[in-house]
């Protein structure tokens, strides 16, 4: 690379972070002036960004061309939307992108009502350039206003999604949220302009790259605001945590998770139980399939209370949840029922995949009490397990519950630390 080459890369991110900053400083002045000076000023980005990547290209290196308006502009659109959505709420997301789209709107419909006086012979021009650019760009003016109408309210929906994907990492959903719809955007912008041109691949690549690096550069940018002026604004309150940056929507999933969590062992809860064993046997009754219940029991729980506290009560409990959660599947719905008591919903499965898992369980929470640094005060840990399957034993959730009940109970009857999958069979021990 070239020392021109690195110095137009570094006006490029000089120009990022220009951007970045007016665009962070109009929105400081949201309490002033409410979100206009953002309106107004984004409303100006797009066609200014495809006049710009019409006429001004930087190659960067041998054959990948960079254009600020399509790298810069743009990107900066999403880091704007990103920015009002994560720190104000919805409701002011939404004026944003309205007023984004409006005017976007307003401009593609007045440019192309200006092309229409090109053909009178009473049109004066002051440079033959301008009818050229205005007729050769009118798709690319069309296109790129339709697909960002598409791209504010995109960013949005795939930062939730990207929320639940990477819950420890703003930066991680930030740039990833971005880096689709840029992709997305790039693709079918570049696809409707260029699409059976010879260098169709080479302003594909282009694009994507130049709008890949502004993504990051941004995406970093956005994180460092969040977090400063996250700390600056609650000074010293108790209530600093790391949930002030999420968005109104993503608090209300995470206090309706809490809700369905059991406090002690992060598993479902009883509540959330009751809610879905229904729904999924609703679900296996419509497509056929088999769905099995498992419920198992801690054995002599009662006796490592009364020997040894609580304290050792507690941590056999965590323990044998975190095995539950290593053991079982994803679609499986792992929850605690009470005291000692524990079940799990496993659909899409024959009742003997529901035995070996619970053996499968039994193995693994025997090796997890072999590999602790400290032993447990009552030793080994060992359980109970009766099966039930929809709809070989049950059709219903109350006598599902039921067969499994009675099953957990012929086990522990017949010795404890077992499975108990049909009546006709002898437990297994697990």
């Amino acid at each position: 690379m070239t020392v021109e080459a690195l110095k137009q890369l570094g006006l490029l991110t000089f120009e990022s972070v220009v951007i970045c900053g007016l665009l962070l400083f109009f929105f400081r002045l949201r309490h002033r002036f409410g979100l206009a000076l953002l309106c107004v000023t984004l409303g100006s980005f797009q066609h200014l960004q495809t006049v710009l990547a019409g006429v001004l290209f930087i190659e960067v290196i041998p054959g990948l061309f960079v254009s600020p308006g399509s790298a810069i502009l743009f990107t900066a659109t999403l880091f704007a939307t990103l920015l009002v959505y994560i720190r104000e709420d919805a409701l002011q997301a939404r004026s944003l992108i309205v007023g984004i789209v409006a005017a976007n709107l307003t401009l593609s419909l007045v440019s192309v009502l200006a092309i229409q006086h090109l053909a009178s012979p009473l049109t004066i021009l002051m440079q033959d350039s301008l009818a050229q650019f205005l007729v050769q760009n009118r798709k690319s003016f069309i296109v790129g206003t339709g697909m960002l109408c598409i791209d504010v309210v995109l960013i949005i929906v795939l930062y939730e999604f990207f929320f639940r994907v990477f819950k420890k990492s703003l930066l991680a959903r930030i740039y990833a949220a971005m880096f689709v719809v840029v992709t997305l955007d790039t693709f079918v912008f570049v696809t409707a302009s260029f699409y059976g041109q010879a260098n169709y691949w080479q302003i594909l690549m282009s694009g994507l790259v130049g709008k890949w690096s502004a993504s990051a550069v941004y995406s970093v940018m956005l994180v460092l605001y969040l977090k400063t002026f996250r700390d600056a604004a609650l000074g010293n309150a108790e209530t600093r945590d790391v949930f002030q940056i999420l968005t109104y929507r993503q608090r209300y999933d995470l206090l309706k998770d809490e809700l369905t969590r059991d406090p002690m062992t992060g598993l479902f809860n009883r509540s959330f139980f009751n809610d879905n064993l229904q729904r999924e046997l609703n679900r296996a009754m419509r497509l056929g399939h088999q769905l099995n219940l498992i419920m198992m029991d801690l054995d002599h729980f009662k006796k490592i209370n009364d020997r040894h506290g609580h304290q050792a009560g507690d941590e056999v409990i965590l323990l044998f949840a975190d095995a539950m959660r290593e053991v079982f599947r994803a679609a499986d719905i792992p929850c605690r029922y009470g005291g000692e008591e524990f079940v799990v919903i496993m659909p899409d499965a024959p009742a003997t995949a529901a035995k070996n898992a619970a053996e499968r369980l039994s193995q693994y929470l025997a090796g997890a009490c072999q590999r602790r640094e400290r032993p447990l005060p009552g030793g080994s840990v060992s359980f109970t397990a009766g099966i039930a399957n929809f709809p070989a034993d049950a059709g219903t959730a109350e006598d599902l519950l039921r067969c499994a009940d009675k099953r957990l109970y012929a086990g522990k009857n017949a010795g404890r630390d077992r499975v108990v999958f049909e009546d006709s069979l002898e437990p297994v021990e697990a």
